[in-house]
């Protein structure tokens, strides 16, 4: 249960004790909203960023405990969609590594998703290989942004994404993303030129300022298009970018990537351990 939920700004924010109990009603959230939109129109569309935030859901959803292996099993079995929200460049990743980093949830070449856990502890789940979209590693960055648009325009044509009513944009029905220490989200940093693409869906950079150089990500006219966004963010070495982006401190700074995720129609829920949101204005914790 969250220590404290409020509205600030259309943004809602849930603020945890810790990671567990952040990891739990994110998995409920991730459950209930997937329900809703199956049962609307056959499909959930979801794009996960490749960072610590599917650690976060899969040590419930398909994690040792088991507490969601039930539901994510016929959760896979749906109709469903994975998409990748940004990808890094790391040659030490296997080509079958389903998020290309070292997290335990990743593909074999018998198209399982594996969740953590050693021995009979490990638990296994069918993944059906059209309902996961990622990305191609094997050419270049530039080439490898050209065809996940391209891939994700098939997409948004077919109505397995649906489609912003406002723009050409692909509306998931979730987008989940992580923030960094210097406000980034997705492959999106401060100060780079990429903040102002309009155009494009899917961008690629080779000048990224944390390793590795090289990324694709999708931009924020596809992230701000989704019917759901939501922020998760965890430790205290992101507890001052959180300040600066929900508490909108120094307005006239340049902006920081995350302050820029504003969903035009959708819904905006910051996931906050107590660590990360620390030092947000009017927060108090007891001890």
């Amino acid at each position: 249960m969250a220590l404290c939920g409020a509205k600030k700004d259309g943004r809602e924010l849930k603020i945890y004790e810790n990671t567990d109990e952040l990891s739990t009603d994110l998995a409920d959230y991730i459950a209930e909203l997937s329900e809703n939109s199956v049962k609307e129109r056959g499909v959930f569309a979801i794009a996960l960023s490749v960072n610590y935030v599917r650690l976060l859901i899969t040590r419930l959803l398909i994690g040792p405990s088991g507490i969601y292996f039930g539901l994510m099993n016929a959760w896979w079995q749906r109709v469903m969609l994975i998409a990748i929200i940004s990808w890094q460049r790391m040659a030490f990743c296997p080509r079958v590594n389903m998020i290309y980093d070292f997290y335990p949830c990743y593909l074999d070449k018998r198209r399982w998703i594996y969740a953590s856990g050693d021995g009979p502890k490990k638990k296994k789940v069918p993944v059906i290989p059209s309902h996961v979209h990622s990305i191609n590693d094997t050419v270049s960055a530039e080439k490898a942004a050209e065809d996940y648009e391209f891939v994700i325009r098939q997409l948004v044509r077919t109505r397995v994404i649906n489609v912003s009513d406002i723009c050409d944009c692909p509306k998931f029905d979730l987008i989940l993303l992580g923030m960094g220490p210097d406000g980034h989200v997705a492959s999106l940093f401060p100060g780079h030129s990429v903040l102002d693409e309009k155009e494009q869906w899917v961008t690629f950079i080779t000048d990224s300022p944390k390793p590795p150089p090289e990324r694709i990500t999708f931009t924020l006219p596809v992230i701000n298009s989704a019917s759901n966004v939501a922020v998760v963010v965890t430790g205290g070495s992101k507890a001052d970018a959180v300040h600066l982006v929900v508490d909108d401190v120094e307005p006239d700074h340049p902006s920081l990537p995350a302050k820029l995720v504003q969903p035009t129609k959708g819904n905006l829920v910051w996931f906050l351990d107590k660590a990360a949101a620390s030092k947000l204005d009017g927060t108090k914790f007891s001890e």
